[in-house]
C-alpha cells in the first residue's frame, strides 16, 4: 500500500493552534503517514504583530519555519487537516484564498477521494466542516473523547483517525 500523505494547514498567532496542528501531524505519523505542515500567511503581518505584541517572537519564528500551502500540497494530499484559532473563521482573510483554491480544485474534479478533518472542536469547527463539505470533501468526525481530554490529545487521535479513514476507503 502506498504511503498516505497528510497536509496539515493551520493558522496560529501565538503557538497554541500550532501545537494542536503538530499533534494532528504526530497522530498521522503514528498511523504511518507522511506529513507536510503548512501555515497560512497573515493577511497583514505588521498588524497582527501590533495586535498581539506578546506573540511577536512566536509569529516571527512561524514566519521563518513554515511555508504557506500550495496547490501542489493539496494535490499530493490524501488527507487535509485544518486547525485555526477559535476566533478565526473559514471566511477570514487568512483562510479565504485557501478555500478559493479548494473550490477551484473541486470544480476541476481534483479533490475526489480526499479526506478532510478539523483539528479544533471550538465554536467554529462546524463552520470549517461545512466549508470542507462545500468543496466536496467529507470531514472525518473526531474520535469521541471521554472526560477532560485536551485539544492536543484530541488532535493526536484525529490524525490517526483521518489516516485510518483513507486506509478504509482504499480497501
Amino acid at each position: 500500500m502506498e504511503q498516505t500523505i497528510v497536509v496539515v494547514t493551520f493558522y496560529s498567532r501565538g503557538g497554541s493552534t500550532e501545537r494542536v496542528a503538530t499533534a494532528a501531524a504526530v497522530g498521522a505519523v503514528q498511523a504511518r503517514a507522511g506529513i507536510r505542515m503548512r501555515r497560512l500567511p497573515d493577511a497583514d503581518p505588521a498588524a497582527v504583530i501590533e495586535r498581539f505584541p506578546q506573540h511577536r517572537d512566536d509569529l516571527r519564528r512561524m514566519h521563518k519555519e513554515y511555508v504557506p500551502p500550495r496547490e501542489a500540497d493539496v494535490l499530493a494530499a490524501d488527507v487535509l487537516i485544518l486547525a485555526s484559532p477559535p476566533d478565526v473563521s473559514p471566511a477570514s482573510e487568512e483562510w479565504k484564498s485557501y478555500f478559493e483554491l479548494l473550490g477551484r480544485l473541486q470544480s476541476e474534479g481534483k479533490l475526489r477521494g480526499k479526506v478532510a478533518a478539523v483539528a479544533e472542536d471550538g465554536p467554529l469547527s462546524q463552520a470549517f466542516s461545512s466549508a470542507l463539505q462545500r468543496v466536496g470533501l467529507t470531514p472525518v468526525a473526531p474520535p469521541s473523547a471521554g472526560g477532560d481530554v485536551d485539544a492536543v490529545a484530541r488532535a493526536l487521535a484525529l490524525g490517526r483517525a483521518a489516516v485510518a479513514a483513507v486506509h478504509a476507503l482504499r480497501t
